[in-house]
C-alpha cells in the first residue's frame, strides 16, 4: 500500500499510536495497484478503432509493455475513440492515465 495517507495519532499522557508498516511496495506503485485482474478482456468495446480488438490489446499491455509503440490504438474516423472497459466487480476510481505517443493533442477532461 502506497504511503500517501500515513499518519499518526497523539494520545493522551504521553501515548502515542502509529501505523506501521512496510515500504517495501512503494517502488512500484504502479503495479501494486494495477487493475488488470478485475477488467473483463473479452467485453472490451472500442468504436472508431482502425484495426479490431486494437483498444483491448493495448489495455493488456504490462508494466513494462507500456512505452511500447505497438500495438497501437488508432482512430479510423477522426481524434476521438470511445471505449467500454467492463470489470468483474465495482470499483470506484479517481484518476485515469493515457498516453499519447505523437503528443499532438491530450485527452480532455472526459476519459
Amino acid at each position: 500500500m502506497s504511503c500517501h495517507h500515513e499518519h499518526s495519532h497523539g494520545g493522551a499522557g504521553g501515548h502515542d499510536h502509529e501505523h506501521g508498516h512496510s515500504h517495501d511496495d512503494d517502488v512500484t506503485p504502479a503495479i501494486q495497484d494495477t487493475l488488470y485482474s478485475v477488467i473483463d478482456f473479452d467485453g472490451v468495446v472500442t468504436m472508431n478503432e482502425t484495426d479490431s480488438d486494437s483498444g483491448m490489446r493495448v489495455l493488456k499491455k504490462t508494466w513494462d509493455e507500456r512505452l511500447s509503440t505497438e500495438p497501437e490504438l488508432v482512430s479510423d474516423a477522426d481524434q476521438e475513440l470511445l471505449m467500454h472497459i467492463p470489470y468483474v466487480i465495482s470499483l470506484l476510481y479517481s484518476c485515469v492515465s493515457v498516453y499519447n505517443l505523437h503528443h499532438i493533442q491530450r485527452p480532455g477532461r472526459t476519459v
